[in-house]
This record gives structure tokens, C-alpha cells and sequence, in this order.
């Protein structure tokens, strides 16, 4: 860990080697199929829209799925706590239910903007290839951007689902 004067010295020599690399950097980013995680890492994951073919609208619906002991009801109060209107909500809260859900319905459709994602079976509709639907919904094109709900694992709590809520907003996942 830095002290603040080695940290200055050390933004300095970072600035000028960013300058002089940066398309080299990007391109290597591009090639390991990283550009997405070094976004993250940075609380940058907006600049992809325009890259995925998501832009985020006040108007995108907003999918809640996953187990969830937190009523539907609790979670929309949440959302309505961020001016989030409820008719931009659309949630699958039954563990059963998420094995049919039909995730294919999101796919290159710019109405979906963002999902949410709790505890869910691993196989179920759209799960295709992957290894789980989860990872198909992160994975393969078209899909909006998926959030995990949950520190260590999947688990929707009210306290979580707010922090969620307001980091998608900071990074403007939610607009």
C-alpha cells in the first residue's frame, strides 16, 4: 500500500505510461477478452453500452429474479425510494418459476435495460451452452447487463438490494 506522496509519484509515472500505451494496453485488453473486467475493476462498466448495443433509458425495464424471502413488495418500495417507477419493474421472485422463465424474451431487446439476479437453478430456459443460465445471461451477446444480488453468494436481502440499487445508479446502469 501507498503512502499519499509515493501514490502521487506513483499516478504521475501512471498518467504518462497510460498516454503513451493506451492503444496497445486496449488492444491487448481486447484480445484476452478483458476490456469488461478492467471496466468493472474501475466502476466503468457504462462505456460498454454503446459496444454491447444497451444504451440505459429512464423507460428500460428492470428485472428482479431469484429467490427471494424479501417481498415483491418491499423490493419495489426500494426501487420507488430512487425514483424508480414500478411499471419499469419486472420481477420472478419463485425458484420454480426461474427454471421457465423465458430469458430469451431480453435478448437484443432494447425494452430491457438491466437484471438483477438472486438465488436460481443452474439449468433452466436460455441456460444453452453455459454452465448455468447466469453465465449465459453474462456471457452471450444481446443480453442487458446483469447485476448479482448478494456479498459471498447469491441472496437477495433488503440491505443489499438497496446498496445494488444505488451502485446501478452511480455507474448508470439504472438511468
Amino acid at each position: 500500500m501507498f503512502d499519499i506522496a509515493e501514490l502521487c509519484e506513483f499516478e504521475e509515472e501512471f498518467k504518462a505510461e497510460l498516454e503513451e500505451h493506451l492503444t496497445e494496453i486496449l488492444a491487448r485488453l481486447n484480445r484476452m477478452e478483458r476490456i469488461e473486467e478492467l471496466l468493472e475493476i474501475l466502476g466503468l462498466q457504462y462505456l460498454l453500452k454503446d459496444i454491447s448495443g444497451y444504451s440505459v433509458r429512464n423507460t428500460g425495464k428492470i428485472v428482479v429474479i431469484g429467490h427471494s424471502e424479501v417481498a415483491e413488495e418491499v423490493l419495489a418500495s426500494i426501487m420507488r425510494q430512487y425514483g424508480i417507477d414500478k411499471k419499469r419493474i419486472e420481477f420472478c421472485l419463485d425458484y420454480e418459476a426461474t427454471k421457465t422463465y423465458n430469458f430469451t424474451k431480453m435478448q437484443w431487446n432494447p425494452d430491457y435495460s438491466l437484471v438483477l439476479v438472486g438465488p436460481m437453478p443452474h439449468s433452466g430456459n436460455a441456460k444453452g451452452e453455459s454452465g448455468s443460465i447466469i453465465a449465459a445471461l453474462e456471457h452471450e451477446a444481446g443480453y442487458p447487463p446483469v447485476v448479482r444480488l448478494g456479498s459471498n453468494q447469491l441472496k437477495i436481502t433488503k440491505s443489499d438490494f438497496k446498496e445494488k440499487i444505488g451502485e446501478c445508479i452511480e455507474t448508470k446502469l439504472i438511468a
